[in-house]
């Protein structure tokens, strides 16, 4: 009998393992039972508190990103009105030393070659109308026709 007496000490061993996993579930099932509109109540909490201290990040975050970009904004407006008005005050100053370099070798500037134009037109219309008085008059043989 000895044989049988040692072999019942596993099973029961086993037997009350498992009887007090069994308790152990129950006890979690009834503490969950009990406390868990507790938790989820407060872990909804937790979340509303997260969730107001996100949106109050989330603003100010825009707000500081607003008022780095009108910065931004800013600056470059100002920076780009500033290199104009640095142009525009140095064209002059470019120009007038581009005329005289081009003066130093020896080439007109725009408006003289212009003003010579124009004189040169009116300097061969005036020799076209004498011309052709002379012819008219007689005092000058009429030009030879060239070939074209």
């Amino acid at each position: 009998m000895a044989t049988k007496s040692s072999s019942q000490k596993p099973q029961d061993a086993m037997a009350e393992k498992a009887r007090e996993i069994w308790l152990a579930g129950l006890g979690v099932f009834s503490t969950i039972e009990e406390e868990g509109e507790k938790l989820f109540n407060k872990f909804m909490e937790r979340g509303k508190e997260l969730e107001s201290k996100g949106e109050t990040f989330e603003q100010k975050a825009k707000d500081k990103m607003g008022s780095f970009t009108s910065y931004v904004s800013e600056k470059t407006s100002k920076l780009s009105d500033d290199v104009t008005a640095k142009v525009n005050e140095s064209i002059p100053m470019i120009e007038e030393k581009f005329r005289s370099v081009l003066e130093t070798f020896g080439v007109s500037s725009r408006g003289e070659v212009k003003t010579l134009a124009d004189k040169v037109d009116k300097l061969t219309e005036t020799v076209a109308a004498l011309t052709k008085k002379l012819e008219e008059a007689g005092k000058m043989p009429p030009k030879p026709k060239t070939k074209v």
